[in-house]
């Protein structure tokens, strides 16, 4: 392995967990877009569980037991890898099953960010988190839009927006101000502008 390979390898790393999270919750509301409670909930938190739950925990395993030096370098963080794996079986049970749409919509933004962070990371060295929170600045203010009639869902949308633009700022403070703004924009666009394109699309949103 080349000097500052590991080094590489932490930096993609970093941040990969906390994505995580906010991938989870993004696709634990979707599916109410779509569908009544009583049907949203299990599609949503099957896809929470599958791509935001799933991959950090079997990335964990297989590092204690250094299992992930049988695989190849990517630049893309491990967990990242994972997620859009099961995003594209995730996809195929949607349209099996007639899934909720709004949840493909959030699948495929998740794609989509993770798509623009493999070729990115080709040339620089962006984090996940950083692209993450440009999509969900986007994704979660909609939702609760939508999920929340009146005040409720202004509130909604404030609070999600304000948390992951604070998030952001955080990450300025910290230094590489340029690089973290440039991935969280290109995020926005890519991946909060698909889902906003596909909820136009499915006349979810008019």
């Amino acid at each position: 392995m080349r000097r500052g390979a590991g080094r590489d390898r932490q930096r993609l790393d970093a941040g990969a967990t906390p994505a995580a999270l906010i991938w989870s919750a993004a696709l634990l509301a979707a599916p109410f877009l779509s569908f009544a409670p009583a049907q949203a909930l299990p599609w949503g938190i099957g896809a929470a569980l599958l791509l935001g739950v799933f991959p950090p925990v079997l990335v964990a395993y297989l590092k204690k037991r250094n299992d992930l030096r049988r695989f190849g370098p990517s630049s893309l963080p491990p967990v990242v890898l994972g997620a859009a794996a099961l995003g594209f079986m995730l996809q195929r049970l949607i349209l099996w099953l007639d899934g909720p749409l709004a949840l493909s919509a959030a699948v495929f933004a998740l794609l989509a960010a993770a798509m623009v962070l493999l070729v990115a990371n080709a040339f620089t060295t962006w984090s996940w988190l950083d692209v993450t929170l440009g999509a969900a600045l986007v994704i979660m203010p909609v939702t609760a839009l939508i999920a929340f009639d009146g005040g409720i869902g202004l509130a909604g949308a404030a609070t999600t927006g304000g948390f992951m633009a604070a998030a952001m700022i955080v990450r300025f403070v910290k230094g590489a101000a340029a690089r973290h703004l440039i991935a969280c924009g290109i995020g926005a666009v890519a991946g909060g502008g698909l889902f906003l394109w596909l909820l136009k699309a499915s006349r979810i949103v008019n």
